[in-house]
């Protein structure tokens, strides 16, 4: 299978799990980063969200961290790779980590492999909420463009996804606090 086959095939399978479940945004993000790592041979993964109302980005969902590596993973908007893709809303690639002074290694998964590293920003209605990232063998910069392309693709469909989830939950706790209010009334 080549290149654009996989990539159709793990699309197609990032459509059907949304699809199927929509109601719990860190069950959603883990799913499409295990078929991602599966389908697509990638190393690691994060989602990271930004914390409503504030400039704090958290590690959502992974592929490859510890727990203790995910809670390491908070970024603030413009800070490290990570945050200066939230805060301009542009890819960035990193072809070489262990060359980057920009590249925090802020979960410290990282060793001094030559790993290539891609973040892209999810952006729902023109407002980032988060971002999306992966990490790959070194591998020629044309190459890790089109694993970009394909990694903007993919955040857009989970921006759509993640927004509709979140909206959901907010709604749900809208009527709940709501409902409570009333039967205090009562």
């Amino acid at each position: 299978m080549n290149r654009s086959e996989k990539e159709l095939n793990v699309l197609y399978k990032i459509s059907q799990t949304i699809s199927a479940r929509q109601h719990n945004v860190a069950e959603l993000l883990n799913d499409v980063l295990e078929i991602m790592e599966t389908d697509m041979s990638v190393s690691r993964g994060t989602l990271t969200l930004c914390k409503p109302g504030t400039d704090i980005l958290n590690i959502e969902a992974s592929s490859g961290l510890s727990d203790s590596e995910i809670r390491r993973g908070q970024y603030k908007l413009g800070e490290g790779v990570t945050g200066r893709v939230a805060q301009t809303g542009q890819l960035e690639l990193v072809p070489d980590i262990s060359a980057s002074a920009d590249f925090l290694n802020r979960t410290k998964a990282r060793d001094d492999q030559k790993t290539a590293f891609i973040c892209v920003p999810i952006i729902h209605h023109k407002e980032i909420i988060g971002t999306m990232s992966i990490d790959l063998p070194a591998l020629e910069e044309e190459e890790l463009k089109g694993y970009a392309l394909f990694l903007e693709h993919v955040a857009q469909i989970l921006a759509s996804a993640v927004s509709t989830i979140r909206e959901e939950i907010e709604e749900r706790n809208a009527l709940e606090s709501e409902n409570e209010m009333l039967r205090r009334q009562l």
